[in-house]
């Protein structure tokens, strides 16, 4: 049963002491991976759920809602959070605190994303410093302007064809983006908003702050 509201923020335990620049839905459900507690809370939210190992956090929040779950498991405390979003109904999943650690730990954010986009959900990393966001062949999306920041686009899968950039910098008409170069990387949104269309392949969008 879906919960009573419609995007589930998570909040992961990667180093943040910024504000997001997408900023937490108010009406969000908020589902805190282990250390990501404090992210939350520091941010003025009260978690719907904590779960974990708790080896980050150092204890069990025994006064919040909270799930226990084995040191040794499969699953990053991420991608287990990404999937009970999932269980509980949601498809919009917004992952805040997921950037600015350790490299292993937001390659593996990242393919959280590709997680959720196969099993039917849109999904993006957010920090302060840094946005992410995969987008699959044969669709359209708008990404809006945010201050300062860079706008790039990568292939994440091997070759990206059909590739039509407006409202930026450097605009792009039916091109083609491969995953050994980085012909993407460092544009400008110049409109309000920077319209990307795909007709094959997966896109990886990031913005930083310049």
């Amino acid at each position: 049963m879906m919960e009573s509201h419609e995007i589930c923020a998570i909040f992961a335990g990667g180093p943040e002491n910024g504000i997001p620049c997408l900023p937490v839905p108010a009406h969000a459900f908020c589902l805190c991976a282990d250390s990501g507690l404090r992210l939350c809370e520091r941010l003025g939210r009260r978690p719907d759920l904590v779960l974990g190992d708790f080896d980050s956090l150092g204890n069990v929040p025994e006064q919040l809602p909270h799930m226990t779950v084995p040191v040794e498991k499969d699953d990053t405390d991420t991608l287990l959070a990404a999937r009970t979003a999932l269980e509980k109904g949601y498809r919009d999943i917004r992952i805040y605190g997921a950037f600015g650690g350790r490299l292993d730990h937001t390659l593996a954010n990242l393919q959280t994303l590709e997680f959720l986009l196969d099993a039917g959900a849109e999904g993006c990393l957010v920090s302060s410093e840094n946005y992410a966001f995969l987008q699959r062949g044969g669709s359209l999306r708008e990404y809006p302007r945010i201050g300062d920041f860079s706008f790039s686009v990568f292939a994440w899968s091997e070759r990206c064809t059909g590739v039509t950039l407006t409202g930026t910098y450097y605009p792009l008409e039916n091109g083609v983006l491969t995953r050994s170069f980085p012909l993407g990387v460092s544009n400008r949104i110049t409109a309000e908003t920077a319209s990307v269309r795909v007709r094959e392949g997966t896109l990886l969008i990031i913005g930083s702050r310049l």
